[in-house]
């Protein structure tokens, strides 16, 4: 009977060691599934950009200065005056000009005067020469004499036309319609052509020149459309249009590219910054992902899909990269759940665990590269 009891407190020490047993094994046996986030794919606009910084300058700019030296009367315009093609900047005195002439015209009407005797001494002398009476020597000297007074004359002539136009050009007038720039005169100082004494810019056409890489060249052309920030002009970015490519590097490598904008409304000022992109490359309603979704290992590039609770390897295609954006050109649908984090250690077929709610990729996206 004691044996007997013996055995079935065995038996049940067997199995309540089996019971532990089986259940550390199962406890053993349950999984333990890796944490993820994802997000949903969405479409968007995407582009890339690469940008460079320069200065607004006037598309036209003209130095004024006096062809003829002299103490400045008057002037009639300060910088930042409105000027219009042949107003009067200045004027310069020019009194000794105008003795000049008085004299220059008695010098005229005597010269004419002897001209004229000149002339009628010689057609008189001509029909006598003609018939005869005189000899060929008397009327070359005649001629002669008719032709030096000619000569006399109109060299006369050309001396006051001369000085006509130096007595006109002591009123100097705008070359263009613009805007004053800078005033190097002063009522009573000495103009000359050592100095600009004013400096008028055409403000209605901006012009921003940059320099770019060889990289950007290979892509644009001329009458190209481009964005240009000048947040002390605008908010928004404005548009400009490629006017000229260098077709020679500078010696640091890079490439002089002049940009046009209008300005009609006067809001951009000379020597303001801007920034100037260049689209290299753009997509739109296209396939988005974050670039940290993407592996790129052994010559695969892969991102994983979440199924069922499982991650699915799938291949995909990248196209433009914005940033932290990337544009995906096959193997993705919208409305994909794609893994964002815990991805690097995922294998095919793993089932995981989702972190968090799944965001959408952002609707539009750009990178913008700074240019040297």
């Amino acid at each position: 009977m004691e044996r007997m009891k013996k055995r079935i407190l065995i038996a049940l020490a067997l199995c309540m060691a089996l019971g532990t047993a089986c259940g550390k094994k199962e406890v053993e046996e349950e999984k333990t599934l890796r944490s993820v986030e994802v997000t949903t794919v969405g479409k968007g606009d995407i582009a890339s950009e690469f940008s460079y910084t320069g200065k607004a300058a006037p598309a036209k700019e003209v130095s004024v200065v006096p062809t003829v030296p002299g103490k400045v009367l008057s002037f009639n315009y300060d910088v930042g005056d409105k000027v219009g093609q042949g107003a009067v900047l200045f004027t310069v005195d020019s009194t000794d000009l105008q003795n000049n002439m008085r004299s220059l015209q008695a010098s005229y009407n005597a010269a004419k005067l002897g001209r004229d005797n000149a002339k009628s001494t010689y057609d008189s002398n001509k029909l006598l020469y003609d018939e005869e009476i005189i000899s060929k020597n008397e009327f070359d000297q005649i001629k002669y004499a008719y032709e030096s007074a000619d000569a006399q004359l109109a060299s006369i002539q050309v001396q006051m036309d001369n000085l006509k136009k130096n007595i006109s050009d002591c009123t100097v007038t705008s070359p263009m319609t613009g805007v004053i720039a800078t005033r190097g005169v002063e009522k009573g100082s000495f103009a000359s052509q050592a100095a600009p004494a004013y400096t008028v810019m055409d403000l209605s056409t901006i012009k921003v020149e940059v320099s770019v890489s060889e990289q950007v060249l290979n892509t644009i052309q001329v009458g190209d459309k481009v964005s240009v920030l000048m947040t002390a002009a605008s908010e928004t970015p404005l548009t400009g249009t490629v006017a000229t490519i260098a077709p020679a590097a500078e010696q640091t490598g890079m490439y002089t590219v002049k940009v046009e904008l209008d300005n009609k409304d006067g809001k951009i000022k000379s020597g303001m910054m801007a920034e100037v992109s260049f689209t290299m490359a753009a997509s739109d309603d296209t396939i988005l992902l974050p670039r940290n979704a993407v592996i790129e290992k052994d010559n695969e590039t892969y991102v994983y899909l979440i199924n069922n609770g499982k991650a699915k390897k799938t291949a995909v295609e990248l196209g433009i990269e914005a940033e932290d954006t990337i544009e995906i050109k096959s193997g993705l649908k919208k409305g994909d759940n794609v893994v964002t984090k815990g991805q690097t250690y995922l294998s095919d077929g793993e089932e995981v665990t989702i972190a968090n709610t799944a965001a959408k990729t952002k609707e539009k996206t750009k990178t913008t590269e700074k240019g040297e």
